[in-house]
C-alpha cells in the first residue's frame, strides 16, 4: 500500500466521527497481516511532513506497529488475540537493523513506542537472533 494511502487511513483512525474511525480501524486490522505492512508502517513513522496532522498520524502508526509486534512477532499459541504477521526473515532483519536508529531520530511520543517495540522483539530474539542490539544501542 502506498504511504499516502496508509497515512490517510491512520488519519481517519483519529477521526472523531465513529463511522469514519471504525472504517479506518477495520482497514488497519485487515492490513496487519499483509506482506510488507509492518515495513510500510515504519516508513510512515520515519517520514515527517509539514502537515499539522503529521505528529498524531505518526504517533498512531507507532502504536499500531508496537501492537503488531506485541501480538504477532512471536505469537503465543494460547493467546486468542494473536496475529500471524507476514514477515520474511529478511523483513525481520531489516526492522531490527533500523528500529534503534528510528527510535533515536523521532520525537519523544514516538520514541516511547519504538522503545517498547525494541523490548518486545528483544524478549524473543536477543541474543540469538539479534546479536547486534547492544552494539546498536551503545553506538547511539
Amino acid at each position: 500500500m502506498a504511504e499516502d494511502q496508509l497515512r490517510q487511513i491512520f488519519s481517519q483512525s483519529l477521526n472523531p466521527d465513529a463511522s469514519s474511525r471504525n472504517a479506518a480501524e477495520s482497514q488497519l486490522k485487515s492490513l496487519r497481516t499483509a506482506p510488507g505492512h509492518a515495513l510500510s508502517v515504519l516508513r510512515l513513522i520515519s517520514t515527517a511532513t509539514d502537515s499539522p496532522s503529521d505528529m498524531p498520524v505518526r504517533q498512531a502508526a507507532s502504536v499500531h506497529f508496537k501492537n503488531l509486534v506485541k501480538k504477532g512477532w512471536a505469537p503465543d499459541e494460547d493467546d486468542e488475540s494473536r496475529i500471524m504477521l507476514s514477515l520474511s526473515d529478511q523483513d525481520r532483519t531489516l526492522i531490527k537493523n533500523n528500529l534503534v536508529d528510528l527510535m533515536c531520530t523521532v520525537p519523544p511520543q514516538i520514541q516511547a513506542q519504538c522503545s517498547e517495540s525494541i523490548a518486545l522483539i528483544a524478549a524473543t530474539d536477543f541474543p540469538a537472533k539479534w546479536d547486534n542490539l547492544l552494539s546498536d544501542l551503545i553506538g547511539k
